[in-house]
């Protein structure tokens, strides 16, 4: 569960002994040059007492606590995963725990920290690229590291140069790097609509019009939808379900919104809520036949049937990739980012409206980014294409405007 920003990041529960909303224990103290830092502490209240008189103890004695240099990366990480992450949400913790378990551990955890350069951070980029991971992945992991440092320095009482501070540029990941999001192009987003079933189809349209993520429509209920005018009707983003099926707030406050949709949407999600057997307000847009959940995996498989059913105008496959077949007769895999994912949706939208000269802000809130910046961030190809083809277009006219006025 997210931290309520609402709520102290700890509280006080004794004399130096302070319990974050995560049930962690941490001990304040200053170190030998007087400056504040904390302790986790594992192990609970008495734990924790044990700490604090220690340090008391030796301040008693004239002995100046200095700050910790001996602490491997292993210690610290594990102590950064059980404090400040068990207050992040579960999705965010898992992909956390993962960068710690599956890329860093295995390098870098009987090391001290004291003892990692930035040449061993260099050459784990390298070797995580080598092994074909995403510049996105790599950005992840040495993320993750840069965390660990910071909250070793002021919770641990570490003391040192963090090596990802001073990685020279060449050396960093570069996701701006990444290979460009696959969308839907020409016709194939209305051929993969059209050969859905429902409630894929209904689920796919929405997703094709708003640009929501997909666990904003996973959690949307009917008291979302406001049908009640159809020439006024709009979807309130406000929650999302995660991948243990939770319905949550959205991340941010900047992701709830509420989007105006067209008249003819509204009569597709009132022509769906008539033949849906869950039609409360507290009952979810899209269901199980049983009435439960969906879960993106779902999503998945019936995005790629629909795929493999969809055909153009002349009745060919709209995927060819996924028809091919190797000597054997067996199906040839498709690569990982060859077709459009869900995903894919949202990026259509963006590229689209993008490209038909909408303002970056009015995107950004469509999409329920925090600000514009992010939304640049993300779609910064797409931006400078969008531009490219602009002024492209302006010095045409401005240089053969003439023969359109003969």
């Amino acid at each position: 569960m997210a931290a309520d920003p609402s709520q102290p990041r700890r509280i006080r529960v004794e004399r130096k002994i302070y319990r974050r909303a995560s049930g962690v224990y941490e001990v304040g103290f200053k170190d030998g040059t007087g400056k504040q830092r904390w302790r986790t502490v594992q192990g609970g209240i008495t734990a924790a007492r044990a700490v604090r008189d220690e340090l008391l103890a030796r301040r008693g004695r004239g002995e100046r606590v200095e700050p910790e240099t001996r602490i491997s990366l292993a210690h610290a990480a594990a102590a950064w995963l059980e404090g400040p992450v068990r207050d992040l949400r579960p999705r965010t913790d898992e992909c956390y725990r993962n960068a710690v378990n599956t890329h860093l551990l295995p390098r870098l955890g009987s090391r001290r920290l004291d003892g990692i350069t930035p040449d061993d951070l260099a050459a784990l980029v390298r070797d995580m690229r080598a092994a074909e991971l995403s510049e996105s992945t790599i950005a992840i992991a040495i993320g993750v590291l840069n965390r660990i440092y910071r909250y070793a320095t002021r919770r641990l009482g570490w003391s040192g140069t963090n090596p990802v501070s001073v990685m020279l540029a060449s050396e960093r990941p570069k996701p701006s790097q990444r290979r460009r999001r696959r969308i839907f192009e020409g016709a194939e987003l209305e051929q993969t609509i059209a050969a859905a079933h429902e409630p894929w189809r209904t689920l796919f349209t929405l997703a094709a019009l708003t640009g929501a993520r997909l666990s904003e429509l996973l959690a949307l209920t009917w008291a979302d939808v406001r049908l009640d005018e159809l020439d006024d009707a709009e979807i309130e983003f406000a929650w999302q379900l995660d991948r243990r099926g939770e319905r949550r707030p959205t991340k941010t406050d900047g992701s709830a919104r509420t989007v105006p949709i067209p008249r003819e949407l509204a009569v597709v999600l009132m022509q769906y809520k008539l033949a849906s057997p869950y039609k409360q307000p507290d009952d979810y847009v899209f269901t199980t036949r049983s009435g439960g959940t969906l879960r993106q995996r779902n999503l998945g498989r019936a995005l790629r049937t629909a795929q493999h059913n969809a055909v153009d105008e002349k009745g060919e496959p709209t995927f060819p990739a996924l028809h091919r077949r190797d000597d054997q007769g067996d199906a040839v895999p498709v690569a990982h980012g060859d077709l459009p994912s869900m995903h894919s949706f949202r990026h259509t939208v963006a590229s689209r409206a993008l490209l038909a000269g909408e303002s970056v802000d009015e995107i950004a809130f469509l999409l329920g980014h925090r600000d514009a910046n992010v939304t640049r961030a993300v779609y910064v190809r797409e931006l400078a294409d969008a531009r490219r083809r602009s002024m492209r277009r302006s010095r045409m006219i401005a240089e053969f405007g003439e023969l359109f006025r003969q």
